[in-house]
């Protein structure tokens, strides 16, 4: 029996700028919880903002997974638990020798970059997220850092500063590339939303076998494949789909809905 949903946001939950979270979303979630189930946000979003708001209404009284399991908060903002990320000295001198813009995500819901190299997608990230972002040098920042996105303007360029990444052996990477650039995410290895499903499942005395997972992207795919129930969206990525349980609508077309319904009916509950 599923007593916990976990969800992705972004293409699983929030359907875009538009649209927003579907009502279909809100009176499925409200429906779930009436039939005793338990809900925690999984993203990969940084912690706060928009994100943390949907997590007070989906489970005020619970813990909630941002930074793809790197920080756990609960749904005041709180810090329950936070990974820091190795070698951030190193790190930052890489980025500075290269000069190349990153922002940094905290614990404690603290977004930073360095003045002369703002991330120049910052701005439209921030819109999205609901969470801002102040300047600062990494040497003055207090709070525990959890995540470093780099963007790097030139493909070739992350050819050359790749390695020096991973020669930095305790780090997992996360490559999105395109024509233009690499925005790369670097986080403690072995870290991700899996990490956070079972921190999870701890928390609420439960085995994996009893919590979902419902998701639509690549950072999904190990907590969708090793979750009690592992339901992709109907626009989940391939590799996604591939390793889930059950495929659900388009996030745009009730999709998240009918993964609700479909975990209710499984517990025999509709």
């Amino acid at each position: 029996m599923i007593k916990l949903v976990a969800l992705d946001l972004d293409g699983t939950f929030y359907a875009g700028r538009i649209l927003g979270v579907p009502e279909s979303a809100w009176a499925a979630i409200e429906q779930g919880q009436k039939a005793g189930l338990k809900f925690a946000v999984c993203t990969g979003r940084p912690q706060g903002g928009h994100g943390l708001q949907y997590a007070q209404r989906l489970q005020p009284d619970g813990p909630h997974v941002f930074n793809d399991g790197a920080s756990i908060c609960d749904a005041g903002g709180r810090s329950l638990h936070a990974e820091p990320v190795p070698h951030l000295k190193e790190i930052i001198a890489i980025a500075r020798k290269y000069r190349l813009p990153f922002d940094l995500m905290g614990a404690k819901g603290g977004r930073y970059y360095e003045d002369a190299l703002m991330p120049p997608e910052l701005l439209t990230h921030i819109e999205t997220t609901g969470v801002t972002a102040r300047s600062a040098l990494v040497e003055e920042i207090e709070e525990t850092l959890v995540r470093l996105w780099f963007v790097v303007p030139d493909l070739s360029l992350w050819e050359t500063v790749k390695p020096d990444l991973e020669a930095l052996t305790e780090i997992d990477l996360a490559e999105y590339l395109n024509p233009r650039e690499a925005i790369v995410g670097v986080i403690k290895k072995g870290v991700n939303k899996l990490y956070g499903l079972r921190w999870l499942a701890h928390y609420y005395g439960l085995s994996l076998e009893e919590v979902a997972m419902i998701g639509d992207s690549h950072n999904d795919l190990e907590a969708i494949r090793d979750a009690g129930l592992g339901i992709a969206m109907g626009n989940a990525v391939d590799e996604i789909i591939a390793v889930a349980d059950h495929v659900t609508g388009h996030v745009r077309e009730d999709g998240f809905a009918q993964a609700i319904a479909h975990v209710l009916a499984l517990n025999g509950q509709t």
